[in-house]
């Protein structure tokens, strides 16, 4: 969901090249420290699909060449990184001095000692609040980087030749779903569903946050009403079956090919298209609202520091991680890759026809939702596939079988000595 084609592992020294950046007045992380680390050598781990590299390599050009620091990236698999970590706090010899993490993944970094206290960091003013990780116990051990979040894709001439309009409330949406198959005489709308990725989990997630619900419990009111109105949608036929293997990949395809007329997906799909000349042919927008609220999950990474980084390559690190959060920085990965970014004041530079995605996720942001980081999501994502089998697909009863689903989590959640449900 961060990424469209593979990742690229990039293992390399970056060059130094001179450069100055001047304080840009965002209240932290705009001015870099000139000459402060001669001599210093930091890694950074960071996710990167090809296309993302130069970008980021212009960043560590800048900072290499300001801060006189040697800057190496590369990459460790969110799921490898606790492990590579525990060995490098362990040993005391550390080869990642930055790394950029899952906002899903940070719950085992926290409870096995793995990351810096970060409390001290200045987030600059720029930053949007809500953007800033959450805390653990009352400790920052994680800073913003680099926020996602889906929004929807709209195929314009379709829904003209429809009568139909994008939809802002879930019996807008049922209309709009309506709509689209009398054109068609086919379901027209994708959502995703598939459930290896986690994807379903994202869209159950919205679907319940939004109706009121909490994804962790399941069987609530708002979670029972979510699935009562999905399943409906289903039986109805009113969901294109490829909703089942629905995720950030096929729905470029669906889009594309017009299996879909509308669907929901994450903001590299307008690069994608504007790179095909086809993003005209849709409109982009936030999405619609649940009858209590609009909810969107915020995906993507954020900054940390392993535990036991030290002097002058912690130092540095903290520059880096303060100048990637600075309106410099995040307006190069606005305009560059096409990033969301975690600060409002970064959108000047966002190319033309990419304006309406970034006004759909700056709207989309403001009502994000980011899921608890609890030992047992991977619980909690299995309950949900399971759920979407046996309730959308199958038509089985909601309540009682997301009671039945809600036992599981409470009893994985206790297997691992976790507060359930938590208190917030």
């Amino acid at each position: 969901m961060r990424r469209w084609k593979h990742v690229l592992v990039v293992v390399a020294s970056l060059g130094l090249l001179t450069a100055s950046c001047g304080d840009d007045g965002d209240g932290g992380g705009g001015e870099l420290p000139e000459g402060e680390f001669d001599g210093v050598s930091i890694t950074f781990s960071t996710s990167l699909a090809e296309t993302e590299v130069a970008a980021i390599q212009q960043l560590m050009d800048t900072f290499e060449g300001t801060t006189g620091a040697t800057v190496e990236l590369t990459q460790v698999a969110s799921g490898d990184l606790p492990q590579k970590l525990q060995v490098e706090v362990d040993s005391g010899s550390h080869t990642i001095h930055l790394f950029a993490q899952d906002n899903l993944a940070l719950r085992v970094l926290v409870d096995d000692e793995l990351v810096e206290d970060l409390s001290d960091v200045e987030i600059a003013e720029g930053v949007n609040p809500s953007l800033i990780p959450e805390q653990f116990d009352g400790v920052q051990y994680f800073l913003p980087y680099r926020p996602n979040v889906k929004v929807v894709y709209v195929n314009k001439g379709r829904f003209e030749s429809a009568g139909a309009t994008p939809p802002e409330t879930v019996d807008e949406f049922i209309a709009t779903a309506e709509d689209l198959k009398q054109e068609a005489g086919q379901p027209k709308v994708v959502l995703q569903l598939e459930g290896s990725s986690g994807a379903a989990a994202v869209t159950i997630s919205e679907w319940i946050v939004s109706y009121g619900g909490d994804p962790l419990v399941l069987n609530d009111e708002g979670s029972v009403a979510a699935f009562t109105t999905l399943q409906q949608l289903w039986q109805d036929e009113l969901l294109a079956r490829e909703s089942l293997q629905s995720k950030f990949d096929t729905d470029v395809d669906y889009l594309q090919g017009e299996t879909a007329w509308m669907a929901q997906n994450w903001p590299f799909t307008s690069a994608e298209f504007a790179d095909q000349g086809i993003l005209g042919e849709f409109t982009v927008y936030a999405g619609w609202s649940g009858p209590e609220q609009p909810a969107h999950v915020i995906g993507g990474e954020v900054l940390g520091i392993p535990r036991g980084v030290s002097g002058q390559q912690r130092e540095a690190a903290v520059a880096l991680a303060e100048y990637l959060m600075s309106q410099e920085a995040q307006e190069i990965l606005v305009s560059e890759n096409a990033w969301p970014s975690v600060r409002d004041d970064a959108l000047g530079q966002v190319p033309e026809e990419q304006a309406e995605t970034f006004d759909a996720i700056q709207e989309a942001l403001q009502n994000g939702w980011y899921r608890p980081n609890v030992a047992y999501w991977a619980d909690v994502d299995e309950a949900i596939n399971t759920a979407v089998q046996e309730v959308i697909v199958n038509g089985a009863d909601v309540q009682s079988t997301l009671d039945g689903l809600h036992g599981e989590i409470e009893q994985a959640a206790q297997a691992v000595g976790a507060e359930y449900p938590p208190s917030s």
